[in-house]
């Protein structure tokens, strides 16, 4: 019978079956917590039964618990009813005798939760053998209470006892039979139940099952006592779990004595286990053999028999002579290993720098004495201390043929040491040599760290990179030694790396040293020059540098050094300096690059210094051409582009110089002043603060930080960078005098003055100063004296901006307003960046020009470059009044207002706008604080008295006019204004009186002349007043309206023709006056030209057609026609 499972997990059906008729079982499908059946039995094989009674498999025993342990040495025990299994066949089976019947099978039901039934049930016709009965989901029976006195002390684990060998066989037993067919793995955990234990064949009674649940409160089972044993020693269960029967009641797993004693003998140690006693009291019939759950055997034959061989084999394999054979072949083969790492390490280096087996480290290679590679060897370090651009080249040259026939690493290090010679002196290197001695410095280095050609080699590419502190040290170790005392190549490089250090005393005591070895060394006097220029001592310079020419006539660099002392040291006879230099460039076919480069260098500075600095622009970018990276030279040329104010072209020069030399304090003030001058206020300002670190306690820093300040409008800053520097170096003439120019500008004049005179005592011909003092006549108002110090500054410094600004005040004060533009230009032109006040200059400049428009752009664009100053939004604010923009002016007022509430020029201004408005009476408040602010300023009196005038209060504006001319008598305006209000109250003496002080002040003024006429007109003068008329038209010709003036008089005199003459000239120049028809009307009329008359009034009503007397006129015109 074979049975198809649908389900694998389906549980067994319910106990109620009235007969066992296997075909009447339900289908796995019907139950899905059935377990899938084992694929190894198949009872369709068997054969049939007597008869149906038996093959009742109900009546079997319950498989026996598994053992702690199990033994292959002792065949299973058979199963109740059967007969022994025999010895050469332990899996055969005895169907010979129908087996007892079987017990009541178990309760089937999911629940849990209920205890053991009190009898149990009439039998059911399932067959365990084939279904789910040996997995009892029920309560198993109670265990006496006195199986647990067979285990004392079973509940304790021994902590001292050897850890267990789960995997430990017993040797010695015989091996069983091959097991049946089971899974391929045969690693099946043993917690893994499947339904092959439905297929045993036999009834068995119930056994005792128990839930698990560790420590973490998981729980799983339930399981037979013999799987859980096996879970110990497996090491799936540690021993300190919860067991129980009915998943409710727990008690540590050694409470049960089956388990106790496994934890027991697990203690003890790996040994075979030993079967349990029987329970004392206990009946045996009670525990047949077969089914003791305490013995090992039985355990493991249920076991092996319920998973159908899915347990691990235990597979036993006996290697001891093979591994003997390996024992005895490992020496040779382990010898044979090592001579194959050895041959192979050693061959490898071959490709390497060592060579193979490290001979280059060991047996370097050297050039063999007396051959004729040594004599090149030899002259070749002979030109090295020739020190001349061609020697350095031969010393290269011959060291290369040498290498040209076999790699020699102190040869290499000689063509090393000569390659950084040209390039560190001469600039005359090639990159793909240098490059190539960093790669052969590996193998120059196999002569050993304290070789004094590998140290030499190392310190000639060091120094060429301006990395003198890393080799010396070696330097100086290498010196002290006793073999090295004759090497006078290693003296002079370690003077260098002192040099560049700017350790100058050392480096002078070892080139001395030198010289007491070799006192015709050029090399060495050379660099002693080259040490006493460094220092400014041009005497001991000068002397060097001939020993060294008497030494060697051809060393051409001491000609050019010797020139170099004429004109960076001594700088008195220039002349004397350029013929040495020219002398120093005959010699070009023995002077390197470097050298012509300098050479050329040194004729830019002699033209330079006599001021011809384009002609030394253009002599030191060809030198630079020849050797950009000489700082000699880059120094010299960004101070010529300096000097001629090209900061754009001298920025990239210092900012190289900086970064090369950041502790030389003029490459680092002309970096900054660079940045300042074009416009980098920001990038400066990191510089400074960076170069105050650097130099806390200089002068010249703390300088250039106010300037600094003072250009990003922080005064207060500036102010205390500048006392500081003054602090620093009471002689920094520069820093007194932009104090000065601050306090000026801050209308401290008391405090500039003494900063300012300070300076010229200090520097009389200095041309900033003078400039200065320029500055604070003008605050003065001595425009004269402000004129004679601004030429003066303007000779000694053609291209001083600031001296070309104040000439531009002094010229537009003098109303000079064309001159006064040229030289604001110019001013803009020279510093573009930094010139305080040049835009709002020039915008004063066309604002007298009447250039409204440009004016108001130059000014808005002073105003964003200076946003915090004040004059200058209150000169825009002036320019747009006068264009008619007044809510422009008021806005650009207020905000001078705001950043200061009481400059006396912006309430003034305010005051216009608001009189212009004919708000008079705030017009009166602001013009009143303005003259109350500053009262001894002319020109707000006048325009106080003529606000008051507007407001009728003519009083009052005579008495601020009067005042106007006591403050200045040539107040040309406030004379006019006066003879104006004299006149209008008939005060016709004060009123000649002030005309005339008006033509003496201002004798350009004609129409005063005019405005006396009328004095005496209304005072019925008539022939004065007509001469005084006359002599205005005389003076003006423009003064048309003296036209009608001159026929009124004649009028008032009654001599009409000549009134008629002068009435028609005045129709004539101003037809669109209609009063001079009118009296010409009045003039025919009166010499009966009734028809001229009668045109004459038709004109006037055309003219004027509201006239108040309008009706008169067309009554004159009635009458004259009728």
């Amino acid at each position: 019978y074979k049975r198809q499972v649908a389900d694998p997990f389906a549980l067994p059906p319910p106990p109620a079956a009235p007969s066992y008729d296997l075909g009447g079982l339900p289908s796995a499908s019907e139950d899905p917590f059935a377990l899938p059946p084992s694929p190894g039995l198949d009872y369709s094989d068997l054969p049939s039964p007597a008869s149906p009674q038996a093959m009742d498999f109900s009546d079997l025993p319950s498989p026996a618990a598994p053992a702690v342990s199990f033994d292959f040495a002792e065949p299973p025990a058979p199963a109740y009813g059967q007969s022994p299994v025999p010895m050469d066949d332990p899996f055969a089976v005895d169907f010979t005798s129908p087996p007892p019947a079987a017990p009541p099978a178990p309760d089937f039901q999911l629940d849990f939760g209920d205890s053991a039934p009190a009898a149990p049930p009439a039998p059911s016709r399932i067959n365990p053998a084939t279904d789910f009965g040996d997995v009892d989901f029920g309560d198993p029976s109670p265990v006496p209470a006195s199986a647990a006195t067979g285990l004392p002390d079973a509940l304790e684990f021994d902590p001292t006892a050897a850890p267990v060998d789960d995997l430990e066989a017993d040797l010695s037993a015989p091996l069983p039979p091959p097991p049946a067919a089971g899974p391929a793995d045969g690693l099946e955990m043993l917690s893994f139940i499947d339904d092959s234990a439905g297929k045993e064949a036999g009834s068995r009674a119930p056994v005792k099952r128990f839930h698990v649940r560790r420590r973490s409160g998981k729980m799983f089972g339930p399981f037979e006592e013999g799987v859980i044993v096996k879970m110990l020693e497996d090491g799936q269960l540690l021993g300190n779990e919860d067991v129980s029967p009915d998943s409710e009641s727990w008690s540590a797993i050694g409470t049960v004595p089956t388990f106790a004693a496994a934890i027991q003998r697990l203690m003890e140690g790996p040994s075979k286990a030993v079967p349990l006693a029987a329970t004392p009291g206990a009946p045996a019939s009670d525990a047949p053999a077969g089914t003791d759950p305490a013995n090992p055997q039985a355990s493991m034959e249920r076991l092996r028999q319920l998973y159908e061989g899915r347990m691990a084999a235990v597979s036993v394999v006996d290697r001891s002579a093979a591994e003997a054979k390996w024992k005895k072949r490992l020496p040779a083969i382990i010898a044979a290993g090592v001579l194959v790492l050895v041959l192979g390490t050693g061959a490898s280096f071959e490709a390497s720098r060592y060579g193979a087996f490290g001979r280059n480290k060991f047996f370097p290679a050297h050039v063999s004495a007396g051959s004729p590679e040594a004599k090149l060897v030899e002259e070749a370090r002979k030109g090295l201390l020739a020190d001349t651009y061609a020697s350095y080249k031969e010393a290269r040259a011959k060291s290369a043929q040498v290498l040209g026939t076999k790699e020699y690493p102190e040869v290499r290090a000689l063509w090393c040491q000569s390659v950084a010679y040209l390039q560190r002196l001469y600039a005359a290197g090639d990159r793909a040599e240098l490059t190539a001695c960093g790669n052969h410095m590996e193998a120059i280095e196999l002569l050993g760290e304290k070789n004094v050609e590998v140290i030499k080699t190392a310190a000639a590419l060091a120094l060429s990179q301006r990395k003198a502190a890393e080799v010396q040290a070696r330097l100086q170790d290498a010196a002290t030694r006793e073999d090295n005392q004759g090497d006078l190549e290693l003296s002079f490089l370690l003077a260098e790396s002192y040099a560049q250090q700017k350790d100058i005393g050392n480096a002078v005591a070892t080139l001395t040293k030198v010289l007491e070895k070799d006192p015709k060394s050029a090399k060495a006097h050379h660099a002693l020059g080259n040490l006493y220029q460094a220092q400014g001592k041009a005497d001991e310079a000068a002397k060097a540098y001939a020993d060294a020419l008497a030494a060697d006539p051809q060393h051409a660099a001491s000609a050019v050094e010797l020139a170099a002392v004429e004109l960076l040291v001594r700088k008195s006879n220039i002349e004397q300096g350029a013929q040495a230099v020219e002398s120093a460039l005959k010699l070009q076919d023995a002077l390197g690059p470097a050298e012509r480069a300098r050479a050329r260098g040194l004729k830019g500075v002699a033209l330079f210094q006599l001021f011809k600095p384009k002609e030394a622009e253009a002599e030191l970018k060809e030198a630079y051409k020849d050797n950009p990276d000489s700082t000699f030279i880059k120094a010299q040329l960004a101070q010529v582009l300096r000097s001629q104010r090209d900061y754009d072209g001298a920025l990239p020069l210092y900012t190289s110089l900086a970064q090369e030399d950041n502790d030389n304090l003029e490459f680092v003030d002309g970096h900054i002043t660079a940045l300042v001058m074009t416009g980098k206020m920001q990038d400066a300002l990191t510089a400074v603060e960076a170069a105050s670190k650097s130099f806390p306690n200089e002068a010249r820093i703390a300088y250039l930080y106010g300037r600094i300040e003072d250009a990003l409008d922080k005064p207060s800053e500036a102010e205390g960078h500048f006392k500081r520097a003054n602090a620093a170096d009471s002689k920094l003439v520069d820093a007194g005098l932009y104090l000065g120019r601050l306090y000026l500008r801050q209308h401290r004049n008391a405090d500039a003055r003494a900063l300012l005179e300070t300076a010229a005592q200090q520097a009389p011909e200095h041309a900033g100063v003078h400039a200065g003092l320029g500055e604070l006549a003008l605050a003065e108002n001595n425009s004269l004296l402000a004129q004679q110090e601004f030429d003066r500054a303007i000779q000694l410094d053609p291209n001083l901006a600031d001296a070309h600004l104040g000439l531009s005040r002094v010229a537009l004060l003098n109303g000079d307003p064309a001159r006064a533009e040229t030289e604001a230009n110019r001013a803009l032109e020279l510093d573009p960046h930094l010139l305080k006040d040049g835009r709002l200059q020039r915008g004063l400049v066309l604002w007298r020009l009447h250039r409204l428009d440009e004016a108001a752009a130059e000014l808005e664009k002073a105003k964003a470059e200076d946003p915090r100053s004040t004059t200058t939004p209150i000169t825009l604010g002036a320019v747009l009044l006068e264009k008619g923009d007044l809510a422009g002016a008021e806005s650009n007022l207020g905000l001078a207002l705001r950043n200061e509430p009481s400059n006396h020029e912006a309430l003034y201004y305010l005051g216009l706008v608001r009189a212009k408005r004919s708000e008079y009476t705030q017009a009166l408040d602001s013009m009143k604080t303005a003259v109350d602010r500053a009262p001894k300023r002319p020109d707000y009196h006048y325009a106080y008295g003529v606000i008051l005038r507007d407001a009728k209060r003519l009083p009052d504006a005579i008495e601020q006019w009067k005042a106007a001319v006591e403050l200045d008598p040539n107040y040309a305006d406030a004379h006019e204004a006066l003879g104006h209000a004299y006149l209008e109250r008939a005060d016709f003496d004060g009123a000649i009186a002030s005309f005339e002080a008006a033509l003496k002040a201002d004798p350009q003024r004609t129409r005063v002349m005019g405005a006396m006429g009328d004095v005496l007109f209304n005072a019925a003068r008539w022939d004065d007043a007509v001469r005084r008329y006359q002599a205005a038209l005389k003076a003006d010709p423009k003064l048309t309206y003296v036209y009608y003036k001159v026929a009124r008089a004649y009028t008032e005199q009654a001599q009409h023709a000549k009134a008629i003459d002068w009435y028609k000239k005045a129709t004539t120049a101003e037809p669109g006056n209609p009063q001079s028809f009118y009296y010409l009307g009045f003039a025919y009329k009166e010499r009966n030209k009734r028809k001229d008359a009668i045109t004459a009034f038709k004109e006037y009503l055309e003219k004027k057609p509201d006239a108040a007397d309008k009706k008169d006129i067309e009554d004159e015109i009635y009458d004259l026609e009728h």
